[in-house]
């Protein structure tokens, strides 16, 4: 099972070029595709709808589209019709297995003043996957502040735990609903996307665990935090790049700011992690994991 996450930039490169084609390019072979920043009816994108041009280019697969940024981009015609439209921004999962349910969960914003920042989330996919049903955490974080997003992985571990307990979409039976048996939600979850967080970091601590200093376990993989599928994958924290910073005018520097994550139970089915250092079509590079089946 390949699995993917892309920032895409809205599909703007290093290159300052809009090329959806080129994102679609550098993940059409993955199973579960994770694509950050997708949005509809901006003009800097030409007001196109995202998520429909991806799912049209990727036709076998299924896809969930979550927009928490959700403004208003209406037209009113001179006789006062309205032409009703949104102004959207979010994250796209797509998968070559059906997606049973899904949900949009927005995480904590502060108000800022003078530096912009805009509202962030995450959405929760299940997977009908051929190991079993598998959560999939499409994630976005913010850029302005490490308090916003130490406030925001807080958000999201109440989420991942709590949804097992909380059982699928629906529960119980009701034939005017015209649904059959509940849908899960699995124990075993993948947590992957954009993070904006820096190894060793407080928000990364807080997403792995504190590294041990006193004994040698370096950072030992608990049930109550999440695995990096880099580390566990043999590579170094501090080693990688997913955000090479060297687009136009731009003053970061190189670094691994995107991420998948395991719960502890998936993490023993963990093949390969890499990062696609090719591609073009934004100012991230992909995060592909593969898992067995």
């Amino acid at each position: 099972m390949l699995v993917v996450g892309y920032n895409t930039q809205y599909s703007k490169g290093r290159d300052g070029r809009l090329d959806l084609d080129r994102i679609i390019d550098a993940v059409r072979d993955a199973d579960i595709i994770a694509l950050q920043e997708i949005e509809r009816n901006w003009r800097r994108t030409g007001d196109t709808d995202q998520p429909a041009e991806v799912a049209k280019r990727l036709p076998m697969h299924h896809w969930a589209y979550g927009p928490y940024f959700d403004v208003d981009a209406s037209l009113v015609a001179a006789d006062g019709r309205v032409t009703n439209r949104r102004r959207q921004f979010g994250t796209m999962t797509l998968s070559r297995w059906p997606i049973l349910s899904s949900r949009l969960h927005v995480l904590p914003k502060f108000r800022t003043v003078t530096v912009f920042s805009m509202i962030a989330g995450c959405l929760e996919t299940v997977i009908a996957a051929p190991g079993g049903a598998l959560r999939v955490y499409n994630v976005h974080l913010n850029d302005v502040m490490p308090e916003e997003r130490l406030a925001q992985i807080a958000r999201l571990f109440e989420i991942l735990w709590s949804a097992p307990r909380e059982g699928g979409a629906w529960s119980g039976r009701d034939p005017s609903w015209q649904t059959d048996a509940p849908p899960p939600m699995p124990e075993d979850a993948i947590v992957i996307g954009d993070f904006n967080t820096l190894p060793g970091s407080p928000e990364y601590e807080a997403l792995v665990g504190p590294m041990d200093r006193d004994f040698g376990y370096g950072r030992v993989d608990v049930g109550h935090r999440l695995v990096d599928a880099w580390v566990a994958n043999g590579h170094g924290e501090r080693e990688g790049i997913t955000f090479p910073g060297d687009a136009p005018g731009g003053k970061d520097m190189p670094c691994r700011i995107d991420y998948a994550f395991l719960t502890l139970d998936l993490a023993s089915r963990l093949k390969r992690c890499w990062i696609d250092n090719d591609a073009r079509g934004s100012d991230h590079q992909p995060v592909w994991i593969e898992l067995a089946s």
